[in-house]
């Protein structure tokens, strides 16, 4: 299966895009944590999912410097 997402294009839909990444990650945070520990897991409570969005914005703010120095790197002139 392939899957081709629409570009972003705007400031907004960077913004929603972050906020999906930054939930999808705090689930996956928490599904992983609770595997861990045993024991049967449900629906993460507001706390635990707060306490994932922390960790996955520490992480998606070090992935975008990482892709702005990346960026600016390959705009260089000269040999890479």
């Amino acid at each position: 299966m392939s899957v081709v997402p629409d570009p972003i294009t705007t400031q907004e839909q960077a913004g929603k895009e972050r906020e999906t990444l930054l939930d999808l990650i705090a689930r996956g945070l928490y599904c992983t944590t609770a595997c861990v520990a045993g024991g049967d897991h449900g629906q993460p409570g507001e706390e635990a999912l707060a306490m994932g969005r922390r960790v996955a914005d520490d992480y998606l703010a070090a992935y975008e410097e990482w892709l702005v120095k990346i960026a600016a790197v390959n705009a260089a002139p000269g040999p890479q």
